[in-house]
């Protein structure tokens, strides 16, 4: 199951889904609630993606 942990500062979030995409869209809700990122940033973006543990 695809896990992640957010790399942003002083940030404990943590999730995981069944499939990558239903990561992606928790990742994307916390990215706009918590970090004001609606949508994620491309830079951003690489950085998450990298973080995904398979």
């Amino acid at each position: 199951m695809p896990s992640f942990v957010c790399f942003a500062k002083n940030c404990g979030y943590q999730t995981s889904a069944p499939t990558e995409a239903e990561l992606m869209t928790k990742i994307a809700e916390h990215a706009k609630t918590a970090h004001k990122m609606d949508p994620i940033p491309p830079d951003v973006m690489v950085k998450v993606k990298a973080a995904i543990k398979k």
